[in-house]
């Protein structure tokens, strides 16, 4: 069969080789090799965008969409629950409201009041129309009728309420002030006093500077919190100022009113600065205080600054009495 059509395959042979030989020539030697190995952008160039395609494809099945990356980063809202932010920082840190819970300000000194009063209005805005405001947590003002039921039958004698006595100083003559101090622990709290109307702008300008330069106080409470009793705010070194009562050395038939009774005198950390005369100390507990050699941090003597500033105000101090010493007292005329 094969030497049926051998002149048939040598002539097909011919063909194909002087085929070849001819575009061999037409493309100057160049095999279809050659050509993509010179210009593979082009003889690859749909290879890649396919490989591309399907990369972006793959791509966009193994990453979260906009959406889905939200839950898992922070954003703003998320931010705000775990970081302190615009809305966090009221929960963990000190701001306009979360300082009423954590520092010193203006609701903050009510968590140590020791009463309903004390810390009352210190954001600077005026509880009553009659209210004198020094400065922020400084102010004084009538006594309200609250303030009034406080006092009735403790530091003010009940039957003087409607009809003051000949020796009772008028209730429209006093004035509830309003003080903010630092305690034995350093922190800031809110006081209360009760005064004469006479000294009540004294006051604030004296527990201002005492309180804006850190001074200690233990305690400023309305004696009324006592039950009225002297000795008793005395014991837990309160510092206060109106109680219609007589002088502590009154005796032998004598009845002379203090000038607590008309408002006009401040015992100041009593405890630490007793009342001393011919041996008697009061309060009891503060003999370890009445010698003013021994060691005593919240000592009032010539070079205190509560001394400096209540003398400069016109007040007369208990120490440099000569028949007794008053340490805590400080009055004026």
């Amino acid at each position: 069969m094969i030497k049926k059509y051998w002149r048939e395959i040598l002539i097909l042979l011919i063909v194909i080789t002087a085929s070849a030989m001819m575009a061999r020539s037409y493309s100057h030697s160049e095999t279809l090799a050659d050509y993509a190995r010179k210009h593979p952008d082009i003889a690859y160039a749909h290879h890649k965008k396919e490989k591309g395609t399907q990369k972006t494809a793959n791509s966009t099945q193994g990453k979260s969409s906009p959406s889905t990356t939200s839950q898992d980063k922070p954003d703003s809202s998320a931010t705000s629950q775990g970081v302190p932010g615009a809305s966090a920082t009221s929960q963990g840190n000190p701001g306009s409201s979360a300082a009423a819970q954590d520092k010193p300000g203006a609701s903050t000194f009510s968590q140590g009041k020791p009463s309903s009063q004390a810390g009352a209005s210190v954001s600077g805005e005026k509880s009553s129309p009659d209210q004198v405001l020094y400065k922020d947590g400084f102010s004084y003002e009538p006594l309200s009728e609250e303030i009034i039921l406080r006092i009735a039958g403790l530091s003010y004698p009940r039957d003087s309420i409607t009809n003051p006595a000949k020796d009772v100083t008028p209730l429209q003559d006093l004035r509830y002030v309003k003080i903010r101090y630092v305690d034995f622990d350093g922190k800031a709290q809110n006081g209360e006093l009760i005064c004469n109307q006479k000294i009540a702008q004294d006051l604030v300008e004296i527990f201002s500077e005492l309180y804006d330069r850190q001074y200690p106080l233990a305690s400023v409470r309305l004696v009324d919190d006592f039950g009225g009793d002297d000795l008793a705010s005395m014991e837990a070194d309160n510092t206060s100022c109106f109680n219609f009562r007589e002088v502590t050395s009154s005796g032998g038939g004598r009845h002379k009113l203090s000038f607590h009774a008309y408002g006009l005198a401040v015992d100041l950390n009593p405890l630490y600065n007793p009342y001393v005369k011919k041996g008697k100390i009061l309060p009891q507990s503060a003999k370890p205080y009445a010698n003013r050699k021994n060691a005593n941090p919240y000592r009032i003597d010539h070079d205190d600054l509560a001394y400096q500033l209540f003398t400069s105000h016109g007040f007369t101090w208990g120490g440099d009495w000569k028949s007794l010493k008053d340490y805590q007292h400080f009055e004026k005329k």
